[in-house]
């Protein structure tokens, strides 16, 4: 009666665990259901983060940090704007980018925790608070330096936008004389502008994109200079906006901006070559002129050493 009673104990405490087990699965997989349909949802509404569906680690990783309180929504709308003023641009860049400021910090700092075992610093690391500051100031370093990066990369595609932007003006110049509406100069300058600037030419056609799905031009034209981050653009947006608002003529006010951004960047080319002689002075005197004074200093010195040298003032000793 006792092995009976022993028995139906353990059968009901084997039940037990397995209806246990089976509604954690249920209830796991109806969560997971939920937020697949929840990041499905945020991605047609146009969220920052895509589909944890069939990604590799380094983006789950990046998605895992961005959505942490490390990274607000502000910082994940700062980031967006950068990686589109560099011309990077497709789904899952912002998480790419996060799991690499992540990847970096985290690989500095296992390099230097590796070194201060070897004893490669000597006594410099081998009591915890100096490490402890050590890898705090390498994880920084880490995960800022592909920021620097970025914003290296932002300016070097600013600098093309604003070298290609006025033949951009004078090729529309040319369609609007020809009577091309606003969206089929926009097109035509955006294949055209292919060859010589692609950067331009990437812009203007995801302009002329935008016209044909949004509603309103004008919301483009500010999406234009917004992901160009260029301040020269402004004004031909605000002549543009008014040629479409009151159909007045581009011709003449396109070709007075082309002409002010043409001599604007042709003050910039000044400005940088009057930089040039001051840029120059600290290279030149840390490695033109010790050579120069050891070339001059040198037959000098080597005279001077002979004479003291067969110089003799009478004492004997």
């Amino acid at each position: 009666m006792i092995e009976i009673t022993y028995n139906a104990e353990v059968w009901v405490l084997i039940a037990t665990i397995f209806v246990t087990v089976l509604t954690g699965i249920k209830r796991w997989r109806i969560a997971e259901r939920d937020r697949v349909k929840r990041l499905r949802l945020d991605g047609f509404r146009g969220e920052i983060l895509a589909q944890t569906i069939d990604v590799p680690w380094y983006r789950q990783l990046g998605i895992s940090i961005a959505v942490s309180p490390l990274i607000g929504i502000v910082e994940q709308q700062r980031l967006l704007k950068l990686l589109a003023q560099a011309g990077i641009k497709g789904r899952g860049n912002l998480a790419n980018f996060i799991a690499l400021k992540s990847c970096g910090g985290l690989v500095l700092a296992s390099f230097l925790w590796i070194t201060s075992e070897l004893g490669v610093f000597g006594h410099l690391l081998a009591y915890p608070i100096p490490r402890v500051a050590a890898l705090g100031v390498v994880l920084i370093v880490g995960w800022r330096l592909p920021d620097i990066v970025l914003s290296r990369l932002v300016k070097r595609r600013r600098l093309r936008l604003e070298a290609g932007m006025p033949d951009a003006l004078d090729l529309m110049v040319i369609c609007s004389e020809a009577g091309l509406s606003l969206n089929q100069s926009i097109e035509v300058i955006s294949r055209e502008m292919r060859a010589s600037n692609k950067d331009v030419a990437d812009e203007f056609a995801t302009a002329s994109a935008e016209m044909r799905v949004l509603p309103d031009f004008g919301q483009a034209l500010d999406n234009l200079v917004e992901r160009t981050g260029l301040a020269d653009l402004r004004s031909l947006v605000a002549t543009l906006k008014q040629s479409i608002k009151f159909g007045t003529s581009l011709a003449e006010s396109l070709r007075t901006i082309a002409a002010e951004m043409r001599a604007e960047r042709q003050a910039r080319y000044e400005q940088r070559a009057a930089r040039l002689p001051v840029l120059l002075a600290i290279p030149m005197m840390m490695f033109i002129l010790p050579c120069l004074l050891m070339i001059v200093a040198t037959p000098v010195v080597l005279r001077m050493i002979d004479l003291f040298r067969n110089l003799h003032f009478g004492i004997h000793l």
